[in-house]
């Protein structure tokens, strides 16, 4: 069969269309997942040398991105709302350190849940409470302090009457316990409420003082159980904020130092696990004001000359990527339970993620991924990405094509449903078949997205769009950490079975330029192509 076109253009298009189709048609036939191109998204640099480094979806109602960029002296956030269609809200410097890894945290569903019980205050009302004004609070009122106590959510220090205050400065959050009676007996005042309207006329200006007071707490505690995001940066601070804050008015909600760079950040059961660039790994945990940030526990897990520089949750087990080793560790007892060997020549782990039982890496400076089971530890196989990488190069400059192909190596690693993408120093994103991924299965399909970047791809992550629900943006792993190793699922392989309500999935990466691989040489010598090339773009999928 001849086909004959009157224009250039329209056999280039023709076969675009053509090669996508049998692109579908190869993947139906295997069953793979067809991720659709949603949409590409400049963020112009406001200083020269900025790069993306990481990137997080929000908790909450509003799901927004927030994509940091740096160029190792000022670290940036820039805001990408989905709503009512993709958009860059706002890039704003938040430090003055490259930010290595971000993090979103969901609030402390046990007090959220509480939260319309301990603001109401039952009081049973005597008159002989009236005339006993030393008897014991306790007889009389279930405080929300008593009721909390009954809970063990803290402790008193003194073993007398335990009253909580709240201190938020910029390294400290911290339950004070005291036994003063005069603090008690003031405390206790606007709990005794008589429900007659005649004792509302007669509140003096100490009470409403009070009252206020009670405000400014129950604000404090309101504002103590919102979702918060979490940035780590290369100075050793981690920056705190609120999920719905406007980053661009309002500053950190508490900052914490390090002695040393802040190399990944992870939420898992209730907790913040934060490896630093010294080997230690420190453990956040909540009490009654929020994050116990003044005291958390520290785990020795690497050294200074071999910190952890990544975290992955696998199946409730903290995974320590150390050089070319992981250590499990036991996040109940905080003991390293095993140790497996992922690389015999030294290469340091660069990215991890999880999809059902199955763990993938990929090592420095290579273009192969591994899979490692989840328990037995052993390497199932071994993919080759260059293959792929250069079929989706074929279309490029001869000199560019074996320039990329000569320094090819992963640069990110995302687990979504039942696909692993993948990004490449070339700018190209695959995506591989890993729902059938087993001990003596077959190598699974490696398949080369269209649309890709010109430069590096530096983060990938994702987000979930529901309607009905609209508090799972990120699971409960929730971390996307580190330089270039953005995005990657902390489930431990869970994330498919919360996608039953057809919610819609965002898979965005960030890197350096956009770039058509179907297309690609046609534009090269263009002054568009070479504006594009300098831009820092965000791409988005449909799954």
């Amino acid at each position: 069969m001849t086909v004959v076109f009157s224009k250039p253009e329209k056999r280039t298009q023709w076969e675009e269309i053509f090669a996508e189709a049998k692109q579908k048609l190869a993947n139906s036939m295997e069953r793979c997942q067809i991720p659709d191109f949603f949409v590409s998204v400049p963020i112009r640099k406001t200083r020269a040398g900025l790069q993306f480094t990481c990137a997080s979806p929000t908790l909450g109602v509003q799901k927004d991105v927030w994509v940091c960029n740096s160029d190792g002296y000022v670290g940036q956030v820039c805001v990408l709302s989905l709503v009512p269609e993709p958009s860059v809200t706002s890039c704003n410097g938040v430090c003055n350190a490259r930010i290595l890894c971000v993090a979103s945290v969901p609030a402390n569903e046990e007090r959220a849940s509480n939260s319309s019980l301990m603001n109401v205050n039952i009081s049973i009302v005597d008159s002989s409470v009236n005339s006993a004004p030393n008897k014991p609070n306790n007889s009389v009122v279930n405080s929300p302090s008593k009721m909390a106590e009954r809970k063990g959510s803290f402790k008193s220090s003194d073993g007398g009457s335990t009253h909580r205050t709240l201190t938020n400065n910029e390294s400290n959050v911290q339950l004070d316990s005291g036994s003063s009676s005069e603090d008690s007996d003031a405390e206790s005042q606007p709990e005794r409420v008589v429900s007659t309207g005649s004792c509302t006329n007669s509140l003096t200006a100490n009470h409403r003082q009070q009252d206020s007071t009670a405000s400014t707490n129950a604000g404090d505690e309101t504002e103590n159980q919102q979702s918060t995001m979490w940035l780590g940066t290369e100075d050793g601070c981690i920056h705190v904020y609120n999920c719905t804050d406007n980053i661009r008015i309002k500053k950190n909600k508490i900052k914490i130092p390090h002695v040393s760079a802040v190399y990944s950040i992870l939420y898992l059961d209730n907790r913040v696990f934060v490896s630093l660039a010294n080997g230690d790994i420190c453990v956040y945990s909540r009490d009654r004001s929020g994050w116990n940030v003044s005291s958390p526990l520290t785990v020795t897990v690497g050294t200074v000359t071999n910190p952890v520089v990544k975290l992955l949750n696998v199946h409730g087990k903290l995974w320590c990527a150390i050089q070319g080793t992981i250590k499990v560790l036991n996040t109940k007892t905080l003991q390293i339970d095993s140790q497996i060997q992922i690389s015999n020549d030294s290469k340091p782990i660069t990215n991890m993620t999880v999809l059902n039982d199955y763990v993938w890496i990929s090592v420095q400076n290579s273009a192969h991924i591994k899979c490692c089971h989840h328990e037995s530890f052993e390497i199932i196989f071994e993919v080759n990405l260059a293959p792929s990488v250069n079929k989706m190069l074929s279309n490029c400059d001869d000199i560019i094509r074996q320039h990329k192909a000569a320094c090819l190596r992963v640069t990110s690693l995302l687990a979504c449903k039942d696909l692993i993408w993948v990004g490449t120093s070339a700018g190209v994103l695959l995506t591989i078949a890993a729902h059938n991924v087993a001990k003596g299965s077959s190598l699974p399909a490696v398949t080369g997205l269209p649309h890709g970047h010109t430069g590096h791809v530096r983060f990938l992550t994702f987000v979930e769009s529901q309607d009905g629900e609209a508090d799972s943006a990120v699971q409960d792993g929730g971390s996307v950490s580190s330089a270039g190793a953005g995005g990657q699922n902390q489930t431990g392989g869970k994330s498919s079975n919360r996608t039953a309500h057809h919610q819609e999935l965002l898979v965005i990466s960030g890197g350096d330029g956009y770039e058509d691989f179907r297309s690609a040489g046609n534009n090269t010598l263009s002054e568009v192509a070479g504006r594009e090339d300098s831009t820092n773009h965000l791409l988005l999928w449909k799954v």
